[in-house]
C-alpha cells in the first residue's frame, strides 16, 4: 500500500480496527491459531496440505480431482426475505465465494465464461481471493482483471461488492477496489430502488481474525431498511438474526470440497451446525445461503462437491 491507500483505510476503518487487523496478520504469519470463531485452522499448516497433495497423487485420484475443481455449476436460489421492498422483489444477486483465483491459471476467465448469458443486477463476493492464506497476490490481480469487467457489465444496476475472508490481508483492498470490487470493511451501503432502499452490509472476517463489528457496520444505516449481510463464514448466524438481517450470504466451507460419495463432508472447517455449511437454510426468520465456493484451497481438487456460481432471486417472505 502507498500512503494514499493507507490514509484511505484509516479513514474508513479507524485506527483501532486497522491496527487490530495488521497485528493479527503478523500473528497469522507466525502462528496457525487465530482469534476468531474457528477451531483448528488446519489450512494454515503447510505440512498437512503437502501430505494431502501427496496422498491424492499416490492414490491416483489427483488428476480426477484436478478436473473436477473448475467444473462450475450455475445454480438459482429463491431467497425469501422479510421486509423486502416491493421495488426489489425479483432482484437477482450473483453470489461468488472463495474464488482462490491464483490456484489455477486462467480461473478468472473460466468463471467469466461460465457466467455468459446469466442475468443479474448485483454481484457480491464473500471473501478469499487467493489460494494460500499468506503470500503475494499479483496473480490474483491479473485474474480479477479477467473476471470483474464481465461482472460490471451485467451488474450495471448496483455494481460489484465484496468482503475479506481469512485468506485476505487488508493490503489487498486497494487491489480489489482498483479492479472494480467495492469492498465493505464493517461498512454498509444503501441500494436505491425507486422510493425505497435495501441495505447491503459487509463484515470483516469472523472465522480467523474475529474482527467483525455489527455496531460499526450498522451505525449509519436506518433501522427500518431491509438488510442483506455479507460475511465470510456461517459462524455468526445467531448474532446476525438479532440484528434484524433478512438474508445472510456466506461461504468459507467449500461445502467440504472433498466429500464422500453421498455428498457428506468429513471436514467443514467451520464452528457451526452442519445444517449451515452448504446451500440454503433459515434461522429465526432469517434466510441464508452458504456457497460451496468457486475455487479450491489447500489442494486444487474436488470430489462429490462441485464448485458453484449462485444467483439468488429475492422474494417477499
Amino acid at each position: 500500500m502507498d500512503e494514499h491507500d493507507l490514509a484511505n483505510l484509516r479513514a474508513r476503518m479507524g485506527d483501532h480496527h486497522l491496527g487490530s487487523r495488521l497485528r493479527a496478520q503478523v500473528n497469522r504469519i507466525l502462528h496457525v491459531t487465530g482469534q476468531g470463531r474457528g477451531g483448528l485452522h488446519y489450512e494454515n499448516v503447510e505440512f498437512l496440505m503437502r501430505v494431502a497433495n501427496l496422498g491424492l497423487r499416490a492414490s491416483g485420484l489427483g488428476k480426477l480431482g484436478h478436473r473436477n475443481a473448475p467444473d462450475f455449476q450455475v445454480r438459482e436460489n429463491r431467497a425469501r426475505m422479510r421486509d423486502l421492498p416491493q421495488s426489489f422483489d425479483g432482484l437477482r444477486i450473483l453470489h461468488l465465494s472463495d474464488l482462490h483465483l491464483d490456484g489455477c491459471a486462467g480461473m478468472g476467465a473460466r468463471i467469466a465464461q461460465s457466467l455468459a448469458g446469466i442475468d443479474f443486477d448485483l454481484a457480491v463476493l464473500t471473501g478469499d481471493y487467493r489460494f494460500h492464506t499468506t503470500g503475494q497476490y499479483g496473480d490474483v490481480a491479473r485474474e480479477l482483471g479477467d473476471l470483474i469487467p464481465g461482472l460490471q457489465m451485467c451488474a450495471q444496476r448496483f455494481g460489484v461488492y465484496g468482503i475479506l475472508g481469512n485468506h485476505g490481508f487488508v493490503e489487498m483492498v486497494p487491489v480489489l477496489e482498483s479492479a472494480g470490487v467495492k469492498t465493505l470493511l464493517n461498512e454498509s451501503v444503501a441500494l436505491k430502488g425507486g422510493a425505497h432502499a435495501l441495505s447491503l452490509v459487509g463484515l470483516d472476517d469472523a472465522h480467523f481474525y474475529g474482527l467483525h463489528d455489527f455496531d460499526k457496520a450498522l451505525c449509519a444505516m436506518p433501522n427500518d431498511t431491509a438488510r442483506i449481510l455479507l460475511v465470510h463464514s456461517p459462524e455468526i448466524i445467531s448474532e446476525a438474526s438479532r440484528y434484524g438481517f433478512g438474508l445472510y450470504l456466506t461461504g468459507h466451507t467449500h461445502g467440504g470440497q472433498i466429500c464422500l460419495p453421498n455428498g457428506l463432508p468429513p471436514l467443514v472447517n467451520a464452528k457451526c451446525s452442519r445444517r449451515y455449511v452448504a446451500g440454503a437454510w433459515s434461522y429465526n426468520g432469517m434466510s441464508g445461503y452458504t456457497s460451496r465456493g468457486v475455487g479450491s484451497s489447500g489442494v486444487f481438487a474436488r470430489f462429490f462437491c462441485p464448485p458453484e456460481l449462485v444467483v439468488h432471486i429475492l422474494q417477499h417472505a
